[in-house]
């Protein structure tokens, strides 16, 4: 049973790493084209979505770091988990008080995938040392 465990618990990583990976550094490389394909309106200065997206793809390889050994990174999957909820807590206050128009529908669904995530990551911690 522990070695099934860790093996579910690696690949969640690895999937959460590539995600974050790909992501952050896909916006940080290709923003102009994903925001036309998605139809969503550029923000008036570029470099805050490059050092967001930045910050994702490093955040990417935080996920790889525990990957590689869940077992033994219990006070990066607090860090990890507090990340996506934190995703999820920006998506809800500009959707709540600011409005639904000012969250554009691929930020919901990220939204939506980070909050998995994040409950996930911290359901992980039953497996990590204490």
């Amino acid at each position: 049973m522990f070695i099934m465990k860790e093996g579910y618990y690696k690949g969640l990583y690895l999937v959460g790493a590539l995600y974050d990976i790909i992501l952050g550094f896909g916006f940080l490389l290709f923003y102009k084209i994903i925001y036309d394909v998605l139809g969503m309106n550029l923000p008036s200065n570029p470099a805050y979505l490059s050092m967001c997206a930045m910050m994702i793809g490093l955040y990417g390889v935080l996920l790889f770091m525990i990957y590689q050994n869940p077992k033994n990174s219990r006070k990066m999957i607090i860090y990890a988990s507090l990340i996506k909820f934190g995703f999820v807590a920006v998506v809800l206050y500009y959707w709540f008080f600011m409005g639904v128009e000012y969250v554009d529908m691929p930020f919901r669904i990220l939204g939506g995938a980070d909050l998995i995530f994040g409950l996930l990551f911290l359901e992980s911690l039953k497996f990590a040392k204490r």
